[in-house]
């Protein structure tokens, strides 16, 4: 077992903090969400759920798949895209997808943050990058959340 700097494990955990909270602050926003403007498109033609079904499938398998590489770790098995039929179904499946991504980091050491991942067809990453890089996703999307009209509830 090495032995690590505590300032290397401060950054880790703040990471992971990072990572935490901007879920949480996606989760939130999908709670403020209106059930009505779930389906509903915008002028680009883009809908609350294809902005989910999207962050989803980002998680699954563009994150996830980059984190699983970096940790030697397997992706789950037979994961297929997003098709969500409700908001609730929605928040359950980004739920998970998060969980899935965290389960592959309960290992993770200071060190392991300069691992290198790859994709086929990306770049080669730190883990480092992947998750300050899953951190800016789930804000982006929380934001782009709240401005197609998810951010507040109908009636209240």
């Amino acid at each position: 077992m090495t032995e690590e700097t505590p300032t290397a494990v401060d950054e880790m955990e703040g990471l992971l903090g990072r990572l935490r909270r901007a879920h949480q602050a996606l989760m939130e926003a999908m709670s403020e969400a209106s059930p009505e403007l779930f389906q509903q498109q915008n002028e680009e033609g883009d809908s609350i759920k294809r902005l989910l079904e999207r962050s989803a499938d980002d998680v699954n398998f563009y994150y996830g798949r980059l984190v699983a590489r970096a940790v030697s770790l397997p992706q789950p098995p037979e994961m297929e895209p997003a098709d969500f039929g409700s908001l609730e179904e929605a928040k359950a499946s980004l739920h998970l997808a998060h969980r899935r991504l965290v389960h592959l980091l309960h290992d993770l050491t200071a060190e392991d943050l300069a691992r290198t991942t790859r994709l086929e067809n990306t770049s080669e990453y730190t883990l480092r990058q992947v998750l300050e890089t899953a951190v800016a996703h789930y804000n982006l999307r929380a934001e782009q959340l709240k401005k197609a009209g998810g951010g507040q509830k109908t009636g209240a």
